[in-house]
């Protein structure tokens, strides 16, 4: 078994150095191109090991069986220390061959964490419970689907008056208003792409990486794009790209699900990715809006205001559905002064609006009638006359950054700090 492991760690004893999965990857994919999907074609010289910011390649059909027998014996294991439960049929891996991540149904696990080494280097998890969290409610909750076809999370997050709902396409259309194509669209978090509108954001791009901690939120998303995307299972504070390797980013609702020492290094993260000349789309919510408190303050003090904002009985059936054991997400929104200290001198980032208006709001005062049609009217104009205020004293910002040249990052055989 002791020359089975030497040609897994990607040496030769009769001709040290890299195996012929490097040499040969040509004649790999010519073989394989039955299993490879175009988009990873396209995009393999863009993807980097987690770890160590390598470049990774597919090993061969023989790096596979030898691999297998290993994993069958217990030689190897996940980097966190679980066993590897089935054999691989395709894989990419380090020049050494010490990491591999597995590729399966079109989906590329790029998360650390599932890296497969040697069972003497699994050295357990390094990620955060927060991040456990998140990835656990996702694949167990949010992305399933309800008796009526519905995501969990559009049922729990989403308003469901009609008003809204066309409120919501309004905003989902402002972030394509910055996409202004190219070869390469990273959605990080991109989750199931549960609205129509986020189909829209790949038009003018060749390829869309779809990453997000939740498998069964890449396969619903496979369905919906096909050869169009590749589908990697990542982290954000650890994307698993070289630099500039993208034409844009657009992360949405994300980076307030990271942890909150972690948000700066998120942003960072996709600033890295992107080429220079190229553009990182981010919604966020803000921890503190100064429109929402003053709008709620005011409908305590005023009756009137009280009785028109009672919710909807479509509202109200939506709200005591969301009560129902949703399990524990973790959420962490700062405020604006944490995007004035860090984002925006870091980044020359420009703050715009998604949306002006909480969720609280919408099912409150999107009613049907005179009224509710007028609020909305207000709504929109304020957001499109002044973009930036809305984005500063609304809920929901938008974070718009111009990628410079000139930026500096760590060596891409640099280890992550």
């Amino acid at each position: 078994m002791e020359s089975a492991q030497v040609i897994i760690l990607g040496f030769s004893c009769a001709a040290p150095g890299p195996t012929r999965a490097l040499v040969d990857s040509k004649r790999f994919h010519d073989q394989n191109r039955a299993v490879i999907s175009p988009a990873l074609e396209r995009s393999l010289p863009l993807l980097r090991c987690p770890v160590t910011r390598e470049p990774l390649t597919l090993l061969e059909s023989e790096e596979l069986a030898v691999m297998n027998r290993a994993l069958a014996a217990g030689q190897w294991r996940h980097r966190d220390g679980s066993n590897v439960a089935e054999p691989l049929s395709l894989a990419l891996g380090t020049a050494d061959r010490r990491l591999v991540y597995r590729i399966e149904d079109e989906i590329i696990w790029l998360l650390a964490d599932m890296a497969i080494v040697p069972a003497a280097e699994a050295a357990g998890s390094d990620l955060p419970p927060e991040k456990r969290v998140v990835r656990a409610f996702y694949d167990d909750f949010g992305w399933a689907k309800s008796e009526d076809g519905v995501f969990n999370d559009t049922k729990a997050f989403t308003e469901v008056g009609s008003q809204a709902r066309g409120y919501r396409r309004k905003c989902n259309t402002r972030i394509g208003r910055w996409l202004s194509g190219g070869a390469v669209l990273l959605d990080v978090a991109s989750g199931a792409i549960p609205h129509p509108e986020y189909l829209d954001y790949s038009n003018g791009y060749e390829t869309r990486i779809c990453m997000d901690f939740s498998v069964r939120a890449l396969r619903e998303a496979r369905q919906k794009l096909g050869d169009k995307g590749l589908y990697v299972i990542g982290d954000i504070t650890r994307l698993p790209l070289a630099n500039g390797a993208v034409d844009a980013v657009i992360s949405l609702h994300t980076i307030y699900h990271v942890p909150q020492p972690e948000q700066t290094a998120a942003v960072d993260e996709l600033v890295r990715v992107t080429r220079p000349g190229g553009r990182v789309v981010i919604a966020y919510v803000w921890g503190y809006s100064w429109a929402m408190n003053t709008v709620f303050r005011v409908r305590g003090w005023l009756g009137w205001l009280r009785r028109m904002g009672r919710p909807s009985p479509v509202a109200a059936e939506a709200a005591a559905a969301r009560d129902t054991g949703m399990p524990d997400l973790y959420f962490h929104p700062q405020n604006y002064d944490w995007f004035a200290r860090e984002v925006a001198p870091r980044h020359d980032a420009r703050l715009r609006v998604w949306s002006a208006v909480s969720t609280a709001f919408q099912n409150r005062f999107f009613v049907p009638g005179f009224a509710g049609r007028l609020i909305l009217r207000l709504v929109l104009a304020f957001e499109s006359l002044l973009p930036w205020l809305a984005g500063r004293v609304g809920q929901y910002p938008l974070f718009v950054i111009n990628v410079k040249a000139g930026r500096a990052f760590c060596d891409e055989k640099d280890k992550s700090r």
